[in-house]
Protein backbone atom coordinates (compact mmCIF):
# COMPACT_ATOMS: atom_id res chain seq x y z
CA UNK A 1 0.00 0.00 0.00
CA UNK A 2 1.87 3.24 -1.09
CA UNK A 3 1.92 6.63 1.32
CA UNK A 4 -0.85 8.67 0.41
CA UNK A 5 -3.51 5.41 0.45
CA UNK A 6 -2.59 4.47 3.90
CA UNK A 7 -2.79 8.64 5.06
CA UNK A 8 -6.31 8.82 3.73
CA UNK A 9 -7.42 5.24 5.79
CA UNK A 10 -5.49 6.97 8.65
CA UNK A 11 -7.33 10.60 8.21
CA UNK A 12 -10.38 9.22 8.04
CA UNK A 13 -10.58 7.09 10.82
CA UNK A 14 -9.22 10.10 12.75
CA UNK A 15 -11.17 11.06 15.51
CA UNK A 16 -10.46 14.30 17.73
CA UNK A 17 -11.00 13.91 21.23
CA UNK A 18 -10.28 16.49 24.08
CA UNK A 19 -8.14 15.43 27.15
CA UNK A 20 -9.27 16.01 30.06
CA UNK A 21 -6.34 14.78 31.88
CA UNK A 22 -3.00 13.27 31.40
CA UNK A 23 -0.22 11.86 33.37
CA UNK A 24 3.20 11.45 32.50
CA UNK A 25 5.56 8.79 34.48
CA UNK A 26 3.32 8.77 37.38
CA UNK A 27 2.75 12.66 37.48
CA UNK A 28 -0.32 14.67 36.37
CA UNK A 29 0.64 16.99 34.15
CA UNK A 30 -1.37 20.49 33.21
CA UNK A 31 -2.47 20.87 29.72
CA UNK A 32 -1.58 18.52 26.62
CA UNK A 33 1.95 19.22 26.39
CA UNK A 34 4.26 17.46 27.67
CA UNK A 35 7.65 19.32 29.24
CA UNK A 36 10.85 18.97 28.37
CA UNK A 37 11.86 18.67 31.80
CA UNK A 38 9.69 15.61 31.80
CA UNK A 39 11.60 14.01 29.23
CA UNK A 40 15.21 14.75 30.43
CA UNK A 41 17.70 11.47 30.55
CA UNK A 42 14.43 9.58 30.19
CA UNK A 43 14.51 7.06 27.19
CA UNK A 44 11.01 5.95 27.81
CA UNK A 45 7.58 7.68 29.19
CA UNK A 46 5.15 5.82 30.30
CA UNK A 47 1.88 8.33 28.79
CA UNK A 48 -2.09 7.90 30.16
CA UNK A 49 -4.48 9.70 28.42
CA UNK A 50 -7.68 10.50 29.93
CA UNK A 51 -10.39 11.56 27.22
CA UNK A 52 -13.51 13.95 27.70
CA UNK A 53 -16.50 12.67 27.33
CA UNK A 54 -18.98 14.26 24.66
Amino acid sequence: MDDDKQFELIKNNYKEMKISKMIVNGKEQEGNIISSEVTKDNQQLNVTVFTENK
